[in-house]
């Protein structure tokens, strides 16, 4: 039962958008034996201490029939660490790791008490392999439970990748339930999603991608994202990041106005539009920090008009309330008139309830493109938002047009999204 995968780390994001595909497995179930104490021993080939001072850790993913206690025993050599995990019957995250200079293999005991079975998806057992830039203490200090096992960057491809000890008391089937994997953008490991409960496993919850996950797992989004880029990054580099994820899902191209806006003034966006509208929130008038600055595309982005210069400075409730709104519908008419004055859009233009026509054409014009690159309910919202100012442009009537089966793919995806939601 036991397969042997090679454990590499590549740090270059991924360039195939095979990230948000979905991986259907069948995980292990380990039965319980004939006595009210269960207990299954595992170990690894791979062996700590050959460089010195390593982590031997392990990690899995586990569910049981009913919600019980799981004693794992971690041990290398003389070196032994316990711990104590609430599992139920949803699949639950489990690894625990330790810092050994010794030399040797590592053992992990599983226990628990009561006539219940586990299904297990991932186990694997070694030393951990360290991000770059970081000793074993810090993986140690910095882990927490948040990001275990993710963290040790061990290989959870597989339903078991450690070796079966004969002095198991219980019954290992190549039985146990289903669930998904999904492959991390940065390290490429394929790795568990619950699709009942997103965020649960080994990606935090993106409601915007098709599997309803983040691209990278929730280590490499903390080792080689978060605290990497957070510290060094400023308030404005913190906001053109967002915008240029956004506008790109959208557009299908970078956002050339914030860099155009940078060269010209040597200011983020963020800031300028703060200190024009002199530090406060446009709608409410509230006095507000750059951290509190929430900027709004002034023209909705949902009808495809990008960030640009006349972008008004909000904090998030108002801005939450104007959600995708067009200026006439949320300020009174002196509001319009000061608004025009503070971010150079002239009165008429934020009167009027106008599509981006320029972006309109460009996605007409390549519509199947548009089509296979976003999610289906992108192309639906915008779709929608188009024929409720241009009751004659029909995207999906466009699209069919183009291509029938890209149509058809669609709307596939988009039922598949909602069964997966809906169960």
């Amino acid at each position: 039962m036991r397969r042997l995968a090679k454990q590499t780390r590549d740090d270059a994001y991924g360039s195939k958008r095979d990230y948000q595909d979905l991986h259907r497995v069948r995980s292990v179930r380990i039965s319980p034996g004939a006595t009210p104490e269960n207990r299954v021993t595992f170990t690894s080939e791979a062996v700590v201490g050959v460089e010195g001072l390593s982590i031997a850790s392990f990690g899995a993913y586990i569910a049981a029939e009913a919600p019980i206690e799981l004693t794992a025993h971690l041990s290398c050599g003389a070196t032994t660490l316990d711990a104590v995990f609430n599992l139920s019957v949803d699949f639950t995250r489990v690894g625990h790791a330790f810092l050994t200079d010794e030399r040797g293999p590592i053992y992990v005991d599983l226990s628990w008490f009561g006539p219940y079975a586990l299904n297990m998806w991932g186990l694997d057992i070694g030393p951990a392999a360290i991000p770059d830039g970081l000793t074993p203490r810090d993986v140690l200090a910095g882990a927490g439970r948040s990001i275990v096992p993710e963290t040790y960057y061990l290989d959870h491809g597989t339903a078991l990748n450690a070796d079966l000890e004969p002095s198991t008391t219980s019954t290992v089937t190549e039985e146990g339930d289903w669930l998904d994997l999904k492959k991390c953008s940065y390290c490429g490991r394929l790795l568990p999603v619950d699709m009942k409960k997103p965020g649960s496993l080994a990606f935090h919850k993106h409601n915007a991608k098709r599997t309803l996950h983040q691209n990278e797992c929730r280590a490499c989004k903390k080792w080689r994202i978060n605290d990497n880029f957070n510290p060094s990054r400023t308030v404005d580099q913190h906001h053109e990041s967002s915008v240029i994820t956004r506008e790109r899902r959208i557009f299908l191209q970078e956002s050339s106005i914030l860099q155009e806006i940078k060269k010209r003034t040597g200011e983020g966006l963020k800031s300028q539009v703060w200190e024009r509208f002199g530090r406060r929130c446009f709608n409410c008038r509230r006095s507000l920090s750059l951290n509190q600055v929430q900027l709004d595309h002034t023209r909705p982005l949902a009808y495809l008009w990008p960030i640009d210069e006349h972008a008004t400075c909000l904090c998030a409730e108002c801005n939450n309330n104007k959600k995708d709104r067009f200026p006439v519908d949320y300020y009174s008419d002196s509001q319009l008139r000061d608004l025009s004055h503070i971010c150079g859009l002239p009165y008429e233009n934020l009167i009027e309830k106008r599509v981006n026509l320029e972006q309109l054409d460009k996605i007409i014009g390549d519509i199947a493109k548009y089509a296979a690159t976003w999610e289906p309910r992108t192309f639906f919202s915008i779709a929608r938002k188009v024929e409720e100012i241009h009751p004659d442009v029909k995207l999906g009537e466009l699209l069919w047009q183009e291509s029938p089966e890209l149509y058809d793919d669609l709307h596939a995806r988009a039922a598949a999204v909602r069964m997966m939601v809906d169960d």
